[in-house]
C-alpha cells in the first residue's frame, strides 16, 4: 500500500486515482485527517462481501467448501441462506 501526505496526494491526485483502478493497491494517505483511497470495484466488493457475512453467507459457503459439497447456483435457496 503507498503512502502519502495529504499535499503529496493533492498534487498527484489523478494519478493516484489512475493507479487505484489500474493496480487495486489503495493509498493511505496520512496525517492530521486520514483517509484510504480505493477504486470503486474494490469497494463494491467490500461491501458485498460485509453484505454476504453479515447475513451468515460467508459461513455456509465455507461449510460447504470444507464438506466438498457442490451446489449449481440454480439450485441454491437464497431465502435460507
Amino acid at each position: 500500500m503507498s503512502i502519502v501526505n495529504p499535499s503529496q496526494a493533492r498534487e498527484a491526485f489523478y494519478q493516484l486515482l489512475k493507479d487505484v483502478n489500474k493496480t487495486t493497491e489503495p493509498v493511505y494517505i496520512s496525517g492530521k485527517n486520514e483517509a484510504v483511497m480505493i477504486s470503486k470495484k474494490d469497494w463494491y466488493a467490500i461491501q458485498e462481501t460485509l453484505y454476504i457475512q453479515s447475513y451468515g453467507v460467508a459461513g455456509v459457503i465455507h461449510q460447504r467448501e470444507q464438506a466438498n459439497e457442490f451446489v449449481a447456483v440454480e439450485d441454491i435457496d437464497w431465502d435460507t441462506l
